[in-house]
């Protein structure tokens, strides 16, 4: 065994791992981890004795002891699996613990003991809102290219220095288009250090763009500038003010600031293409999708190394199928090689990893691959909200809840405004059985919007879980009505059939199934109609036709509260093999 060497010291580092004893923090290139109590005190307790084996039982007696932390092998395996997952050890590949086999655990990593001060905590983030760029041309339809000079402007921005300056989302900064409030209401709002707001004004091919800095706190004006050019000049002109923020902001830690900006692409028309199809990707309505597939699809073919145009049509596809305008075994393949091409032209574009990261998720059932996508998207670009919230979504399908609410967290900070992101966000709690708090979240979302269908199917299965049948069936009924299409049908039948009423629930369904335009109705979610009724053999029998599908709704089932009452059926338990959860592939293993 290698004992400390030196009881004084109160900080170990091995690798790019530092961890203060006295302080009961983890940091990660100085960078503070978040680690709970029990899992930091197994792992200083492996660090004292690293090299050696720590068994189960000294486990048990050196912190188990006395504590009221339950049952102790759930508590063990749980700390060990949550160390491993803030030092990113890879599954079956430990680099830091390794499992000894029915006795316990050893810290394998080389440790330095020699005291040393911890390091000193980051600056705090600057935080920055790109308000959306104004259109004075008289023209609506030039909407598009202010509005895409503001998504680019984000997305450059974004990626200069994450880890510094973050970046509000295009979402969220989109809420304040023509707004009446002033900059200071604005910057309590979002919470920001920083505005740039500008103009565009376009005629014929001349090109001009104002744009000006502000700080929030005082109002100053740190600089402004005009920008007259070509219109095929419009990334040098990114370029070019992007690099003045920066400078204007002084960060200390961007002092190469020419270089991180990227350029797309060199040609005109496939680049307002691109941001034309931004432009209709972020109304995120099944229209808007199709439209922004034309657009992303003829930059692609305006520029065929164009990676951007390609990232965009992987993440059309990908989210395609959850409006049934297309079938997963459709929608999943495009996506997944729309998103392999951009990686092909470009492996460090975020977007990209994210696209595929989904696919992995929803639709291979790849758990590793999807989380180590959803990592490096994140990894090369902090300010892109999605991804975030994806990936929140990926960790609650896991059952990872803590994580998914950090996830969640951030994703909320860059989009605070966004809909969609605030209803996922009661989606930690909905998991965890907690019901009155996700209840309250969803209805704070629905007084901000009182026609988000989506925010109204998650209410509605919340009411289902609390036993106020007829509540649920008011939900999602609304749900059914403001998406448009049959999507919460099922559900809809599901709280009508509980409420008593089984003939319309009957009814319900049989108008879900017979949509004759061809569109996708997911297998499972059909399954949950007929959970309602209590006619398990058909559930189990949509269920099943879910796995052919591979639909994107059973990535959900291992975690679901609708299922809880089934959860020990052997039908159940075997679709959760099936599906990759259970055994050997169970994410609970290697996480």
């Amino acid at each position: 065994m290698e004992a400390l060497s030196n009881p004084a010291t109160r900080v170990l580092t091995f690798g790019i791992y530092q961890v203060d004893l006295k302080a009961g923090e983890l940091r990660r290139n100085g960078q503070l981890v978040k680690l709970q109590e029990l899992p930091f005190q197994v792992l200083a307790m492996l660090l004292e004795r690293r090299g050696d084996v720590v068994t189960r039982e000294e486990l048990r007696a050196g912190i188990w002891s006395g504590r009221a932390f339950g049952d102790f092998d759930h508590g063990l395996n749980k700390a060990i699996n949550k160390i491993r997952h803030a030092l990113r050890e890879r599954p079956g590949t430990p680099g830091f613990i390794e499992t000894v086999s029915r006795r316990g655990y050893r810290f394998i990593a080389r440790v330095a003991d020699e005291p040393q001060a911890p390091p000193s905590p980051p600056a705090a983030k600057i935080r920055l809102a790109v308000l959306p760029f104004e259109n004075l041309t008289d023209d609506p339809s030039q909407d598009y290219f202010s509005d895409g000079l503001t998504e680019e402007m984000i997305a450059q921005l974004g990626r200069l220095d994450p880890q510094r300056l973050g970046v509000i989302a295009r979402t969220s900064a989109m809420q304040y288009k023509r707004t009446g409030k002033d900059i200071a209401q604005i910057g309590r709002e979002l919470e920001i250090d920083y505005i740039l707001e500008g103009s565009v004004r376009r005629c014929c091919e001349r090109l001009r763009i104002t744009a000006q800095l502000i700080q929030v706190s005082d109002q100053t004006h740190l600089w402004a500038e005009i920008y007259d050019r070509q219109a095929n000049d419009i990334l040098a002109i990114q370029n070019e003010v992007a690099r003045r923020i920066g400078a204007s902001l002084a960060l200390e830690l961007m002092p190469e600031i020419g270089s991180p900006v990227r350029q797309g692409t060199l040609h005109p028309d496939a680049h307002e293409d691109y941001l034309r199809g931004r432009f209709l990707w972020n109304q995120r309505t099944e229209s808007a999708l199709l439209g922004a597939m034309g657009c992303f699809e003829r930059a692609r073919v305006e520029d065929p190394d164009y990676a951007p145009a390609y990232a965009g049509l992987a993440e059309c596809y990908a989210l395609i199928a959850w409006f049934g305008a297309l079938p997963p075994h459709i929608a999943a393949p495009r996506a997944k090689t729309a998103a392999q091409q951009a990686l092909a032209l470009d492996d460090q574009l975020g977007e990209a990893h994210s696209a595929l990261a989904l696919m992995h998720f929803w639709y291979d059932w790849d758990w590793a691959g999807a989380e180590r996508e959803f990592r490096r998207a994140i990894e090369l670009n902090p300010s892109y909200a999605a991804a975030h919230h994806w990936y929140g979504a990926f960790l609650l399908a896991m059952g990872r809840l803590d994580e998914a609410e950090r996830e969640q967290q951030l994703a909320q900070e860059l989009d605070p405004l966004s809909l969609m992101i605030a209803t996922s966000a009661s989606d930690t709690f909905y998991y965890a059985r907690r019901y009155e708090p996700a209840i309250r979240c969803l209805r704070g979302v629905l007084e901000r919007e009182p026609r988000f269908s989506p925010a109204y199917f998650n209410l509605g299965r919340c009411y289902l879980k609390t036993g106020q049948y007829d509540l649920a069936a008011d939900a999602l009924e609304k749900a059914t009505t403001f998406s448009g299409n049959h999507g919460a049908l099922p559900a809809l039948a599901h709280a009508v059939a509980r409420a008593g009423d089984l003939a319309r629930a009957r009814s319900l369904l049989q108008d879900a199934q017979a949509d004759s335009d061809g569109r996708y109705i997911a297998s499972p979610n059909l399954a949950l109609g007929y959970l309602g009724l209590g006619e398990l053999d058909r559930t189990f029998e949509f269920l099943h036709h879910g796995l052919a599908e591979r639909s994107y709704w059973l990535v959900l089932v291992n975690q679901e509260p609708l299922y809880d009452e089934v959860r020990n059926d052997p039908r159940f338990l075997a679709l959760l093999r099936a599906i990759g959860f259970g055994g050997n592939d169970d994410p609970s293993e290697w996480r």
